[in-house]
């Protein structure tokens, strides 16, 4: 049995290579040996042949004796000689062969270390948890187990001889050729596997000799995990988690680049849709906001169902929604696509159990020239909110008119939510109305109005600050204002009254408007309930006036409100009479105390006809509820004789007095009163 190499694994291969002990027992061969010493003993025997017969030739007198001892005197020389040159030769031999055993043993070093590499190296290959294969000339010449499960083998053995050209997916296959031919280079193509399957694998090949001969090693990774997470990263980066669509910022890199492409081609035609839902928020309120995220989902799918698959639909968060659409032939188009979607989100679907359709309000904006992304989209979100201001369920089409319009609009907010912090420095304040007897003329009340003498824009007209307050919340701390401050007015007139000699309880009591959103506030009674105790104004001369659609809008709830101010003592009233859609039974449960006529039906009451009529019966149904009630609106005698008529016992109106401030309103008091002002 051969002897291990000091080191050697057993399983590790080997050579069979000489060891140096081995080299040491090899000897000459015998017939070189013979060989050697007849040569030698023919040379001797010739060279003492020579020798004699020159002897004999140049001393031919020598005895016997002198011949022999010559002999022996030369037979040592030649002796001497050759044993020097046998002991020279081989201290020679002994040192090549040293330098030869010297080399044999370092090159069995070599050869041992290197045996021992390429069994660590194959030993690596083989059990390394990255996939790996050997190719020579365009195919596998070897491939470990990692390699064998990615590409789908059972055993690597499936994998030799097989062309590495078959596991690359065609459209990568000149990729991965080129990157290869550049040399050593790491490139991500996607691995065909033996069962058809698609894997992303990022590679790396080197030049290496494989058995002596070269080769390519490629070292595979499997990344397609990694490349799916990245997918779905980039994916909700750019789109919308809820419906799916392109979220903001893929919407704005769309429409730049389309703008790009518009500024070289003209007749590269674009147009961006603004979609808001209308009343989406009482969907979320009512139903919750499972079945609110299900309509979002329907409502996408419906807008990308009657858009062209070259358009980009996008939201941009609740229930915004944005659409770009380029290659237009004409502007008709847009309307087109919008009239489409309007007509496919009408069409009625089930909600948790409910069938209801949906309605938007749709701003249409046409990029110029001059046009950029930001300007674009603003053009149409302006547009959107004209539609919807116009009545919902629309679509507007932008004019740089609406832009000016929406800029003082906005302005206006921001003055009215700087206002709120300080109404009277802010130029807001209060005029007083009077409130007469249709019969005698007696003062009844005095309805509070807010009034805002605007410090740079001048007189702003509640008709246009009011809706503005109510849009952006700031009617109700401005709403509370108001009523803090005639409370305070109320006390301060008794007051006066006191101190000239009047009876206190003579001063007209006092009504204030309460906005919708102050009724919705879930604090509200409490609220006026504290104003009542800080001003110690009598409930009783205080009269709330709510509209009859704010009453209506949440009857319950209203009702349960109305009866808590009720028991505060105050007195109650619902404005605008006749323009809502009160019931009958719900008004008889409403804790009311006055009816004020609208008026758009005071206008026509001289002339008879349906405003007539309509009057005639609000006036009869407060009779008959024991409720009082009163025009607004009355400027001319033949409107207050027709009233008087009809049985209306009070109004308002500039037949009587415009709406005055403190100052002049306390001055038309005395003289109305003449001394004496009537209470009601």
């Amino acid at each position: 049995m051969r002897p291990l190499i000091p080191n050697q694994r057993p399983d590790m291969p080997s050579h069979g290579l000489t060891t140096s002990s081995q080299f040491r027992a090899i000897t000459v061969p015998a017939e070189r040996r013979w060989r050697a010493t007849l040569l030698a003993t023919l040379a001797g025997a010739l060279v003492f042949f020579i020798f004699e017969a020159s002897k004999s030739a140049i001393f031919p007198k020598l005895t016997i004796w002198e011949s022999h001892n010559i002999t022996i005197a030369f037979g040592s020389m030649i002796a001497g000689g050759a044993a020097w040159f046998a002991m020279a030769r081989q201290a020679s031999m002994l040192r090549t062969l040293a330098a030869e055993e010297a080399l044999r043993e370092r090159l069995e070093i070599r050869q041992r270390a290197l045996e021992e590499s390429e069994w660590r190296y194959r030993q690596l290959m083989t059990h390394s948890p990255e996939a790996i294969a050997v190719h020579r000339n365009g195919r596998v010449v070897y491939a470990n187990d990692a390699a064998a499960q990615l590409i789908g083998a059972r055993q690597t053995g499936e994998l030799v001889r097989r062309r590495a050209s078959d596991f690359v997916h065609p459209d990568d296959l000149t990729l991965v050729q080129q990157r290869l031919t550049s040399g050593p280079a790491r490139v991500q193509y996607r691995l065909v596997r033996l069962d058809g399957g698609i894997r992303e694998v990022e590679a790396v090949s080197v030049s290496i000799a494989f058995e002596g001969t070269p080769a390519m090693q490629t070292i595979f990774r499997d990344v397609t995990e990694r490349k799916e997470l990245e997918a779905r990263l980039l994916h909700g980066a750019f789109h919308d988690a809820l419906t799916g669509l392109a979220n903001r910022a893929l919407f704005r890199d769309r429409l730049e680049h389309a703008l790009q492409v518009a500024g070289r081609d003209p007749d590269h035609r674009i147009a961006v849709l603004f979609l808001d839902l209308d009343d989406f928020k009482g969907v979320n309120d009512s139903l919750g906001h499972d079945a609110g995220d299900q309509l979002l989902r329907t409502v996408s799918e419906r807008i990308v169902a009657e858009v062209r698959s070259s358009d980009t639909v996008a939201r941009f968060g609740g229930d915004e929604f944005a659409i770009l659409l380029e290659r237009l032939t004409a502007e008709s188009e847009a309307l087109a696509i919008v009239n489409r979607i309007k007509v496919a989100l009408r069409r009625p679907l089930m909600l948790e159990g409910r069938l209801m359709s949906v309605a938007t309000s749709v701003g249409v904006a046409y990029a110029t020239a001059s046009d950029d992304v930001d300007t674009l989209l603003r053009n149409a979100d302006v547009a959107m909110y004209e539609a919807k201001e116009a009545g919902k369920a629309r679509h507007a089409v932008f004019e740089p008119s609406m832009y000016a319009a929406i800029v003082q609009r906005l302005q206006l907010e921001a003055d009215i939510r700087m206002a709120v912090n300080a109404p009277e420095r802010s130029g807001l304040f209060l005029a007083y109305q009077p409130i007469v007897d249709l019969r005698s003329g007696a003062v009844r009340g005095l309805e509070a109005l807010l009034r805002w003498e605007h410090p740079t824009r001048g007189t702003v007209t509640p008709s246009v600050f009011v809706p503005v307050a109510e849009h952006t919340g700031a009617i109700v701390p401005l709403g509370r204002w108001v009523l803090e401050q005639a409370c305070m007015q109320l006390v301060a007139w008794r007051t006066q009254w006191w101190r000239e000699r009047r009876q206190p309880d003579s001063v007209p009591s006092v009504s204030v408007n309460i906005s919708g959103r102050q009724l919705a506030e879930d604090d509200f009674v409490d609220e006026v309930a504290s104003i009542l105790q800080r001003t110690g104004a009598p409930a009783g001369s205080i009269t709330l006036e709510i509209t009859e659609s704010v009453i209506m809008r949440n009857t319950e709830s209203s009702l349960r409100t109305l009866s808590a101010l009720k028991a505060l003592g105050l007195r109650l009233a619902i404005d605008d009479f006749g323009t809502g859609y009160s019931s009958l039974s719900y008004l008889q449960k409403f804790p009311v105390d006055v009816l004020k006529i609208d008026r758009a039906f005071v206008e026509g009451v001289a002339q008879g006809g349906s405003d007539s009529a309509l009057a005639r019966t609000i006036v009869t149904l407060g009779t008959t509820l024991g409720l009082r009630t009163v025009a607004e609106g009355v400027e001319t005698s033949s409107q207050r004789d027709a009233l008087e008529a009809m049985g209306c016992v009070d109004g308002q109106g500039y037949l009587f007095s415009p709406a005055r401030p403190v100052d002049e309103i306390t001055a038309w008091l005395r003289v109305q009163s003449g001394g004496m002002a009537i209470a009601v």
